[in-house]
């Protein structure tokens, strides 16, 4: 018996853990974490259904790395923001604009939307560092990220599938490496500087990632 109860109090501790470390957001309807509110655990790709489209003002997120943005499906202008209290969206141009949110660990719905020439891998760059700052999701090859705003921007990524090349020139020229899956907080001598990237073929000396959760 007594086996038992210690042996349903590790799991229970287990338990426990695991639900303290779930990912957990909360959206205010004024500043300053004021008026209605609505609270996921779970990526919402529509806030227009739950009534709270274009509604949320101030954002607590308890836990979990979380990516808000203007339009449904991800899609429009996107903060990637980590746990803490954000008690005005206004600096971030997203005061009463916020239509979807998603939890980035999921591995539900991890999967960002496609942007490019497909491939069938998918990665997200940061212009800051520790995946921080505005997000540009991509799933194929680009040889010229001028046309998309986030030329020499890039300061850390996500890679969900796949083995990458990013290249400080454009075509894919100049100083290259290649990265599998993982997180990469900083893109270290990359930073900054990569104007093109393509899914890279027959690559065996990639760079380590930081694993995927």
């Amino acid at each position: 018996m007594k086996y038992t109860l210690k042996y349903m109090a590790v799991v229970a501790g287990f338990a426990a853990a695991g639900a303290a470390a779930a990912a957990d957001i909360t959206l205010f309807e004024n500043d300053n974490y004021n008026g209605r509110r609505l609270r996921s655990t779970t990526s919402v790709s529509n806030l227009d259904n739950s009534g709270f489209n274009d509604r949320a003002s101030s954002v607590v997120i308890h836990n979990g790395q979380w990516q808000i943005c203007s339009d449904a499906y991800f899609r429009g202008r996107c903060v990637t923001l980590g746990p803490g209290d954000y008690p005005s969206l206004r600096s971030m141009d997203l005061n009463d604009s916020v239509s979807s949110v998603r939890d980035l660990w999921d591995h539900a719905g991890r999967n960002p939307p496609v942007v490019g020439g497909g491939g069938g891998a998918n990665l997200i760059l940061y212009d800051g560092y520790d995946l921080g700052g505005n997000s540009y999701p991509v799933g194929g090859f680009i040889a010229n990220l001028d046309g998309s705003g986030f030329n020499d921007r890039a300061q850390s990524m996500i890679v969900y599938d796949g083995t990458w090349e990013l290249c400080e020139d454009s075509d894919f020229r100049g100083s290259c490496l290649v990265y599998g899956p993982g997180r990469y907080a900083n893109l270290g001598g990359l930073g900054g500087r990569v104007s093109s990237l393509r899914p890279a073929r027959g690559a065996g000396g990639g760079l380590p990632g930081g694993g995927l959760p």
